[in-house]
């Protein structure tokens, strides 16, 4: 085990991200920018569960989750790409890393929400709101490492 410890924008041995991107021009810190650009797509795709959940109050929780998450996922990627983590090149690789990523994340959310919500009665929307802290960590660390990173050679 290293007990080499780095700063939050320092690169780990051998994965690198691209220099840091327009909105960091004004958010100096990665995680306050990760946190701004996810908590407003959050929001969105939150809002659009919200109203799919009231409009359709008998369809089971995983098929809402799954219209909101993927309409959300399409829309983040980009923004995260350009404004956040500011890579370019591999293109799908970093969409196929993404969508892994935020698989992870939807997977432990759907399952979380069927035996919270489905399961046990708990009310759909303050739970929904709960599991998202956790995705949250989970997408933060999975998109700095995992969907964006590059090799110290190539950025």
């Amino acid at each position: 085990m290293s007990t080499q410890t780095s700063q939050p924008n320092e690169p780990i041995r051998g994965i690198t991200a691209g220099p840091p991107g327009p909105l960091r021009k004004f958010v100096k810190d990665e995680r306050v920018a990760f946190l701004l650009v996810g908590g407003a797509n959050t929001a969105f795709s939150t809002g659009l569960f919200i109203v799919l959940a009231l409009a359709f109050p008998s369809t089971p929780s995983f098929i809402l989750l799954t219209v909101s998450w993927t309409i959300s996922l399409v829309s983040v990627f980009m923004v995260y790409r350009k404004l956040v983590f500011r890579v370019s090149g591999h293109f799908w690789l970093d969409l196929g890393r993404f969508a892994l990523v935020n698989l992870t994340s939807l997977g432990l959310n759907v399952l979380l929400l069927g035996i919270l919500a489905d399961v046990l009665g708990w009310p759909r929307i303050p739970t929904q709101l709960g599991i998202t802290v956790i995705s949250v960590v989970v997408s933060y660390f999975g998109h700095k490492y995992f969907s964006f990173r590059r090799s110290a050679d190539k950025a």
